[in-house]
């Protein structure tokens, strides 16, 4: 591990000299148990999440792991999180690059497009999440309000589960101008066995849409069984998978802190990603550790 460690802070150096200083984290969630909505996934008896988690206590582990720009996800599907993360995390836009919403409790129905178009009016609303699924069917309201999505500029994260991945195909195959980002490898989940056939073929078939992109998120997180192994070969199943599917354009770097920390710090979970990346070359790790986190979210500029 050691050895790893200074191999690939060695590699750090090479790319810093190189000019690529740039490291967006794709995935941050911030919450304050005080929200009246949201949170009810965490469990009040779990010592590690069931606390206050804002910018006070996310800047310093940012500075510390090199991080130079967040995009926040929003934590739960309360509608007034969309403004409030926009809010907490307006003192510093340098660092805090975006906020992806949360629209799931209302996509498809009359509320969303006048909510969406009032958040978007400020620069820094990336898009929003589809989290949980609150119709059954993918109505005709459901993809004019994705196609409004789109036509503001905006995109879509999903967490795969209420939305399958034969859903998202189909909303791909509809809408080839809204980005669309599966979060956390499509939510795969890992047992240290071979992955399922079936899930296999309908990630690879998604993955033949270029306006999805897939992030590179929580990696310790995808083990159903935690502790979670800590050996980079148990990882490269879908490491390779991701890389085969979407290539080195389409995939994005998140760590989805501080739900990590459930599973490990920050600097093991960066250390993991660079393990399987550094030997890809420079480029490949500007495009995973930034590039396409700007081109994806059309990252507005620092001003």
């Amino acid at each position: 591990m050691k050895r790893m460690m200074f191999a690939l802070f060695l590699t750090g150096l090479a790319m810093a000299a190189q000019g690529e200083e740039e490291l967006i984290d794709c995935h941050v969630h911030l919450w304050t148990l005080a929200r009246p909505e949201g949170l009810s996934w965490i469990k009040k008896d779990d010592p590690v999440l069931f606390k206050d988690m804002l910018p006070a206590t996310h800047e310093p582990v940012a500075k510390a792991n090199g991080v130079t720009g967040v995009v926040l996800v929003q934590a739960g599907q309360s509608l007034p999180d969309n403004q409030w993360n926009l809010d907490i995390s307006a003192h510093n836009p340098r660092l805090y690059r975006g906020v992806v919403g949360n629209l799931s409790e209302v996509i498809g129905t009359e509320q969303c497009a006048p909510l969406l178009r009032q958040l978007a009016k400020d620069r820094r609303y990336l898009g929003y999440r589809l989290s949980g699924r609150y119709q059954q069917e993918m109505t005709e309201a459901f993809f004019r309000d994705l196609a409004l999505t789109a036509e503001l500029g905006k995109s879509v994260d999903f967490l795969v589960g209420g939305y399958t991945l034969k859903d998202i195909d189909a909303i791909a195959k509809r809408l080839p101008d809204l980005r669309i980002i599966l979060d956390h490898f499509g939510n795969v989940r890992l047992d240290g066995k071979a992955l399922d056939p079936a899930w296999v073929a309908d990630f690879r078939t998604v993955a033949k849409h270029p306006n999805v992109y897939c992030k590179v998120s929580a990696l310790y997180g995808r083990f159903a069984k935690q502790p979670a192994p800590r050996e980079l070969a148990v990882y490269r199943p879908i490491l390779d998978l991701a890389y085969e599917s979407f290539g080195e354009d389409r995939l994005v770097f998140g760590s989805d802190w501080p739900v990590s920390e459930s599973t490990a710090d920050y600097a093991a979970l960066l250390a993991l990603t660079r393990a399987y990346f550094a030997p890809k070359g420079a480029e490949v790790n500007q495009k995973l550790f930034h590039r396409n986190a700007v081109k994806f979210y059309a990252i507005p500029p620092v001003k």
